[in-house]
């Protein structure tokens, strides 16, 4: 029987051809422990990368969508919660006049201006609050403040009602400054943009918005309400306290309706919220769907990896074995 044998040379490029190749393959299976994804992704789909691009794409769309679906519910919320304290500032004045009035008191009915004065400044304030370098209710103008400064729009509007001696008369040169098209308010009161600030994109085909300006009309019956008892803090029918009364009865009825307005635009902005709680949540459940079918395409299985592994290792030191035994014969061994 005759054997095939290797010459020196040809056994030192084969055994080093051997070793070079386990400790690729002892290389490529520590990465796929470590990292737990398949080092040769193509080998493990059979070159059909269609289903793992797709994928892949799908994920990055939905971490775009996860981006503005946080920052539309950043915003939505800010001007829920704005709202809200708008809301209780009017609720808490309209109770005030309505103790004023029914006091017959004059003192308390001056002192209850003041704190309509107060409110209107924060009311103003809080409509131009900025959350995250954005305007809330300026519109598209997200830059800058919605409305002018309180003492400013208060300024317009002692202006526009010095004139005027009856209850009547302040009250419906308010509201023409604040409801009027051309008026005050259009002019010199809001700052911001008439378009509404750009949708945010939730899902593919679905998108949502902050519909809310400070040149809503619930917005500006509001402000008309509390201006009717806030002039009275900066004198108007001064002197005259049966007209002070009248105005703030006037401003206590109009405060309570707006009341109602601003309830039922909290409601329109709790819908938008609840779309958008509605799509993060169908997002995240998309998203682990897809992670799920990524990782079948490309995880490696770690018991296999490391059973792979230790094999691999146990040739390292068999071929490291054979290779110093060799190494140590001579040619009398060898004729032995």
């Amino acid at each position: 029987m005759s054997f095939a044998t290797y010459g020196d040379l040809a056994s030192t490029f084969q055994t080093r051809h051997l070793s070079a190749r386990l400790k690729h393959d002892m290389t490529r299976l520590g990465l796929e422990l470590s990292t737990g994804r398949k080092a040769d992704v193509a080998t493990h789909v059979a070159g059909d990368f269609g289903p793992v691009a797709g994928i892949e794409h799908s994920l990055k769309l939905l971490v775009a969508h996860a981006e503005s679906t946080a920052e539309a519910a950043i915003l939505v919320s800010g001007s829920q919660t704005v709202l809200g304290n708008i809301q209780e500032q009017a609720q808490a004045l309209s109770g005030g006049l309505l103790s004023a009035i029914s006091s017959q008191n004059v003192g308390l009915i001056q002192s209850t201006a003041v704190d309509a004065r107060e409110k209107f400044s924060s009311v103003i304030s809080s409509l131009n609050t900025n959350l995250g370098d954005r305007t809330l209710f300026a519109g598209a103008a997200t830059d800058g403040p919605a409305l002018a400064d309180a003492n400013s729009i208060m300024s317009d509007l002692m202006a526009a009602i010095s004139a005027e001696t009856t209850a009547a008369g302040v009250s419906s040169q308010i509201d023409d400054w604040f409801k009027a098209s051309g008026g005050g308010f259009e002019t010199t009161g809001y700052l911001g943009a008439s378009e509404e600030l750009g949708p945010f994109r939730l899902r593919d085909g679905e998108t949502a918005l902050q519909p809310i300006k400070a040149s809503d009309s619930e917005i500006r019956d509001l402000l008309s309400a509390l201006a009717k008892s806030a002039v009275i803090a900066e004198g108007a029918l001064a002197g005259n306290a049966p007209a002070q009364k009248q105005l703030v009865t006037q401003s206590s009825n109009e405060l309570r309706a707006a009341d109602d307005q601003l309830t039922l635009l909290r409601a329109r902005v709790g819908g938008i919220e609840a779309r958008i709680e509605t799509a993060s949540v169908r997002n995240a459940a998309e998203k682990s769907a897809l992670e799920l079918s990524y990782n079948q395409l490309t995880a490696a299985d770690p018991y296999e990896t490391a059973t792979a592994l230790q094999s691999l290792y146990g040739q390292m030191e068999s071929l490291y074995t054979v290779t110093a035994r060799l190494s140590n014969l001579n040619f009398t061994d060898y004729m032995r």
